[in-house]
This record gives structure tokens, C-alpha cells and sequence, in this order.
């Protein structure tokens, strides 16, 4: 088998060196053997894979679709030493700064990310609406992957519609819908599962999709949930989780909808306010309204650092909800059906 030769790339002349990794595109992406496609926030996707044990993770976290015979956007996922693999990038330069070369590709078709410590490269051609997925060997993709696969690309074609992926949860009463947001500890996942496991719905923990376009929208992306040992037990998730939940990288049990045993989730549901959950310890969970400043603090910095290369976009996303939603901050009770009913209350407009 023919090794790829190495394409060097460096922040100098970026998008010229970009442009060879999609040599050959067509070809290799007919190729390779597993296809997986999925419909985010009124996108379709079509992926396909050179590692079949990919795309079994894609089918468990992404919400599959029946593939469309012309899907907007198509991602191949590739390994180095695939037959048709032309070439695979190497950064020349001793470091790789993320905002060195999302500057460099600003004015050009392409957004880029690379995980220096798997060599793992993500690349998307706006005018194409293509991407690429470039793994060194099959599986060879960072640890937090599993929970939210591809979301860099998902992101990024996202973005060219005025949409994208937010770093927060929600929950989902009906027609309508919160978003949750602020930093790791703060709540959200515990939350969300609380509502999901006493009747509300949810779109997501970690990530969900927003369009704009008719309003602010809120869409499923993802259906991988989590949670830490301690909440596992409080919410009694122990015994009633289907399948394995297993611990992932930041030592938190990982499992999905399905393996909580409730009911079909909405694709999507409009939003009506935006939440800021802390673990306040509280007799009961209350709701006092923050400002916009406050809530864009809450939720656009955690978003940027986890996905690169498209910070401008992600920043006029994050402003727009802060500025066209209400938000709130929630101190958080103790009893999880309590948490769910007070949230519950909040969104049909019966809260004190």
C-alpha cells in the first residue's frame, strides 16, 4: 500500500496548501466503504468513513437520517494510509496557534483545526461545502470525540447558514424550550437529565444547533448525555440506564438517549429564554433575571475555546441570543423533581 506523502503546511500562505487535501476528493470519497447520513438543524449530511467503527460512533450519537439523494454538506472520513490518500498535511512550524491560522484562513474558503497530540485534522471547504475528517490510524481521534463527533465540521457548515453549535443544554416543555449555559459544574447536565427523567424534553446536555432565520431555534445535534459518579447515583441512573455508561475521559459516565429509556425527543423546538444553572444547594430552585452582558459571558467564552477556527461567527451567534432572549439566573435545588417542576412551571409561565 502506497504511504501519502506529507503535505508541510505553516501559517504563511495557508489556504495554498490547504487547497491539496481535497485533491482527489470525489474519488476518495466514493471510496471509502461506510456511509453514514444525518440531518442537523434542517442540513443534510452525508459522511463517509474509512474506519467502519466510526461510523458505528456516528450512528449511535448523531441523529441519522435516511440520505438524501443531494446532501448539502458531505464529510469524508480518512486515514493515512488509505489507497487513494494523496497526501496528508504536517505542520512545519514548532507550534500550532489556533487564532495565528484561523487569521490566515479568514478571507478564504477553508477552516482548519489540527490535534497535534493524535495528529488529527479537521478541514472544511466553504465553497464546497465539503470536509474532511484526517485520522492517523482508525480510531485515531482525541478522547472527547466520542460524545460529540465531527462537531467542528457540523459547526462550521452550520455557520455559513448564520446558525451553528452553542455550548449549553436545554430543556423542553411542549412547543418551547431554554437553553442552559456556563461553565463545567455549573449544572447543566444534571439538569437536563433531572427534566428528561420527571417529563420534560431536552435537545441536548453539552451542544445543541441554533438557526435564527424564523426565529431562535434550538435543534438536536447531538444524543450522547453525561454525567459524574456522584450525580449518577443521586439521579438513580444506576440501575435504569440501558446498556453501558461508561466512564470517558473526564472520568463521567457517557451514554445516550436511548439508554435512558425515554421517550422520542423533539428534532427541534423554539427558545424562549436562556438559563444560567448554579449548584446553589437551595431549599428550592429560583429564577432571577440576569442581563445580556451576563448571560453572553455565560455562554459564548466556553463555545469559542472549544471550537476553533470560526470565533467571529460563534461570537455574533452568542451576542444575538443574549440580546434577543431573556435571561435568568437559576439557583439550583436539591431534589431532582424538584428542579424538573420548577423548570417545568417556568416554561408554561405558572412560576411564582
Amino acid at each position: 500500500m502506497r504511504r501519502a506523502v506529507p503535505i508541510p503546511l505553516s501559517s504563511t500562505a495557508l489556504a495554498d496548501q490547504v487547497q491539496p487535501l481535497f485533491a482527489g476528493f470525489e474519488a476518495r470519497f466514493t471510496a471509502a466503504p461506510a456511509e453514514t447520513a444525518f440531518h442537523v438543524a434542517g442540513t443534510d449530511f452525508l459522511c463517509r468513513s474509512a474506519d467502519a467503527s466510526y461510523s458505528e460512533i456516528l450512528v449511535r450519537v448523531l441523529p441519522v437520517a435516511v440520505p438524501s439523494a443531494a446532501p448539502q454538506v458531505r464529510v469524508l472520513v480518512d486515514l493515512c494510509d488509505t489507497p487513494l490518500s494523496l497526501g496528508w498535511p504536517r505542520w512545519s512550524e514548532p507550534y500550532f496557534r489556533e487564532r495565528e491560522v484561523e487569521a490566515a484562513l479568514f478571507a478564504t474558503p477553508f477552516r482548519l483545526h489540527f490535534h497535534d497530540q493524535t495528529d488529527f485534522w479537521q478541514v472544511f471547504d466553504r465553497g464546497l461545502n465539503c470536509g474532511l475528517q484526517l485520522m492517523r490510524k482508525a480510531a485515531g481521534y482525541p478522547d472527547w470525540d466520542t460524545g460529540s463527533p465531527l462537531r467542528n465540521l457540523i459547526h462550521w457548515a452550520l455557520a455559513e447558514q448564520g446558525g451553528g453549535l452553542v455550548h449549553a443544554g436545554s430543556l423542553g416543555l411542549g412547543e418551547r424550550a431554554v437553553l442552559l449555559a456556563g461553565t463545567g459544574g455549573s449544572g447543566k447536565s444534571g439538569t437536563v437529565l433531572a427534566g428528561l427523567l420527571h417529563g420534560l424534553t431536552s435537545l441536548g446536555d453539552d451542544y445543541v444547533a441554533i438557526t435564527t432565520k424564523s426565529g431562535i431555534r434550538a435543534h438536536r445535534a447531538f444524543n450522547s448525555l453525561k454525567q459524574d459518579p456522584g450525580g449518577f447515583a443521586r439521579l438513580g441512573l444506576t440501575g435504569r440506564v440501558r446498556g453501558k455508561a461508561a466512564l470517558n475521559w473526564q472520568g463521567k459516565h457517557q451514554f445516550t438517549f436511548d439508554h435512558l429509556g425515554v421517550p422520542s425527543q423533539p428534532d427541534s423546538l423554539p427558545v424562549t429564554a436562556l438559563c444560567l444553572p448554579h449548584v446553589a444547594t437551595a431549599a428550592r430552585t429560583t429564577f432571577a433575571p440576569v442581563s445580556a452582558r451576563e448571560a453572553f459571558l455565560a455562554l459564548a467564552p466556553s463555545g469559542v475555546a472549544q471550537i476553533p477556527s470560526a470565533r467571529a461567527e460563534t461570537f455574533r451567534l452568542c451576542a444575538a441570543l443574549s440580546r434577543d432572549l431573556p435571561a435568568y439566573r437559576v439557583a439550583l435545588g436539591t431534589d431532582p423533581a424538584e428542579i424538573a417542576a420548577a423548570f417545568a412551571a417556568f416554561l408554561d409561565g405558572t412560576a411564582p
